[in-house]
């Protein structure tokens, strides 16, 4: 097999690891580049296990990557999230574990904690081989991951999640909101729910998260009232969670995504900046 069909071979999991590494499609897509790049400047003698060698290499360009983004997310405008994507689009490994709802609750974990859970708990790898990818220990990585499961426990949903929840609070929530029904939004609303929100500075949202059932129903109820009307709305599924898409003048202005927590919604997830919806034109 020549150099091009064994990158081809595992395109999918570098493609899937720097999304969920960095939160952005085209990001990712560069990262992959890049590392096509290097692939092709050593001899194939010098590879010994070329996922290995492809693996290390993505990582540490994430690492690199997520250096210097941390840097500028100091001076986002509000609050930062992930780009919404379907799970086709990110590559097959690790789309069930690795919802939208984990991916904001791994911007919390340090770069370092971050690789090694993906790695070793989505991907599979041990932790002697992240060991090598990252320049550590074995059990220095496993203390990472382990850092990280905590920090991500702590942000998961306390209850569990009825099935198909997630489509029927969506479909609710849409015909709430449409016919302005106060009453009819907070009943889907836990009482301690959370709207973030993310308009990079672009457009208007919420600079802060928008807390409590009261406060977000009332948003929205309001929204009606001002004929703040998308012309479409569609049901949609993105990294794990259903949710709806606003559709204006033939393009995404607006998703948003439901994580349920028990019967509710526990969080809402409201993606707005321009940059992050391109990708979802109609």
């Amino acid at each position: 097999m020549d150099s091009a069909a064994i990158f081809e071979e595992h395109r999918a999991f570098l493609h899937s690891l720097a999304y969920r590494m960095l939160g952005i499609l085209a990001d990712a897509e560069d990262i992959v580049q890049e590392a096509w790049l290097r692939w092709v400047a050593v001899p194939a003698a010098e590879i010994d296990a070329p996922r290995s060698f492809l693996a290390k290499t993505v990582t540490r360009l994430c690492l690199d990557h997520l250096k210097s983004a941390r840097v500028r997310r100091e001076t986002y405008v509000g609050e930062w999230l992930p780009e919404p994507v379907a799970d086709e689009e990110t590559g097959a490994p690790g789309s069930d574990e690795v919802s939208y709802a984990m991916l904001h609750a791994m911007e919390r974990l340090t770069p370092t904690e971050r690789a090694a859970f993906l790695l070793h708990d989505v991907f599979g790898e041990s932790f002697e081989e992240i060991g090598n990818f990252l320049s550590r220990t074995a059990e220095s990585c496993r203390q990472l991951a382990s850092r990280a499961r905590k920090h991500l426990k702590a942000e998961a949903p306390r209850h569990e999640v009825e099935a198909g929840a997630g489509r029927r609070l969506a479909t609710a929530f849409l015909k709430a909101a449409r016919g302005g029904d106060l009453a009819g939004l907070k009943r889907l609303l836990l009482d301690d729910a959370i709207l973030i929100s993310d308009g990079g500075g672009v457009v208007r949202a919420a600079l802060w998260p928008i807390y409590g059932s009261d406060r977000i129903a009332r948003m929205y109820e309001s929204l009606t009232r001002r004929n703040r009307i998308p012309d479409e709305v569609r049901e949609v599924r993105f990294n794990g969670l259903d949710g709806l898409a606003y559709v204006r003048e033939g393009q995404v202005s607006d998703v948003m995504l439901f994580e349920p927590w028990g019967a509710k919604i526990g969080r809402m997830y409201v993606m707005r900046n321009p940059g992050k919806l391109e990708r979802l034109g109609i």
